[in-house]
């Protein structure tokens, strides 16, 4: 795999800033409206992405009688699940209209896709690139035509293993595509499960970059992927967290998200670099707070320099402390008054 993607004017991959994602897949509730108001949230919360999902729920599911029991901001509800996807979809027409406003707003238009003839879609509407969702790492059929399509992919690792990462890549080179970003995705409910650690593990293992998709509300996992080397980060959006719909109750409305971009942004400005260089006000305080060589006591000139002629202390803009032994046994060439600095030239 490459170890860098580009997607339109971004390069996601080690050394560029982070890909920030807006999940709305599911949260735009299949509504063009709340669609193109999202959109304009994500680009006003200053990040790259928004990523939409095509769905087509009679491709995917042979038994449309499934109940699927989900947690709203009124409590758990229950919802047939090809009715719920089924309400999630956009006419060809809608669609053009949020690929259009995606334009217009500056922000990148991706899709995850699930079903065979919507790679086809996405590529007309000009999404610029593909998503594959956990549930789909072993739908070689899919893979292959996503591969085909020539967009870069995104891959969400889900439930799948090591080998399991490997097969895939290799159906998907096998398609001369080499643009993946692999994407860690945990649906655990307890903190150890969750694994940010695969961040790092999957970036030297597959040589291509790394991202981390969030669950839920919370920060400090995604906080502690960027530290650990994400790519690219993916946060999911919503208008109204009290919307009975599926994942609502797990994303963050447009105040909140703008906040989240600058908290990611400020992480990884925080991260620096594999060295350790002080900073410039640690420098300043350095002087201010460091100590140097002080006369203890007067010291008239001519006299000849003892241990307990000398003190250190603040601040830290003359001879360092580990030149005691240097100064010890000489001459002062001047009067020295307590606790003024000892410059070389005194001596």
């Amino acid at each position: 795999m490459n170890p860098t993607v580009q997607i339109a004017d971004k390069v996601i991959g080690d050394g560029h800033p982070v890909f920030i994602s807006v999940e709305v897949g599911t949260t735009c509730n299949g509504d063009l409206d709340a669609s193109l108001a999202m959109i304009d949230a994500a680009a006003n919360a200053g990040a790259d992405a928004i990523k939409f999902m095509i769905i087509g729920p009679e491709y995917f599911m042979s038994d449309r009688s499934v109940v699927y029991e989900y947690e709203c901001a009124s409590g758990q509800r229950r919802e047939n699940m090809y009715e719920m996807f089924s309400g999630l979809t956009f006419t060809t027409k809608e669609w053009q209209s949020i690929a259009r406003r995606c334009n217009e707003k500056g922000i990148i238009f991706g899709a995850t896709v699930d079903y065979i003839p919507g790679v086809n879609l996405a590529v007309e509407l000009g999404a610029q690139f593909l998503k594959l969702s956990s549930w789909d790492t072993a739908n070689v059929p899919l893979i292959r035509k996503m591969a085909q399509a020539g967009l870069p992919l995104q891959i969400d690792t889900g439930p799948t293993t090591a080998g399991d990462i490997d097969k895939m890549l290799g159906w998907i080179r096998a398609e001369d595509m080499h643009d993946v970003v692999l994407v860690h995705c945990s649906h655990a409910k307890e903190a150890s499960g969750i694994n940010v650690k695969s961040v790092p593990y999957m970036k030297n293992v597959f040589a291509c970059p790394v991202g981390y998709s969030a669950d839920d509300r919370d920060h400090v996992p995604e906080l502690a992927a960027v530290s650990l080397g994400a790519n690219l980060i993916e946060k999911r959006l919503t208008l109204d967290r009290t919307h009975e719909g599926h994942h609502h109750i797990k994303a963050l409305e447009p105040n909140e998200f703008t906040e989240w971009v600058k908290m990611v942004r400020r992480c990884e400005a925080m991260l620096g670099t594999n060295s350790i260089e002080p900073s410039a006000e640690d420098l300043r305080q350095k002087e201010m707070y460091f100590v140097s060589i002080v006369a203890n006591a007067d010291i008239a000139a001519g006299t000849t320099i003892r241990q307990n002629m000398l003190a250190c202390k603040r601040p830290g803009t003359g001879i360092a402390p580990e030149m005691l032994p240097q100064i010890v046994g000489r001459s002062a060439k001047r009067d020295i008054s307590e606790n003024e600095l000892i410059a070389w030239q005194d001596v």
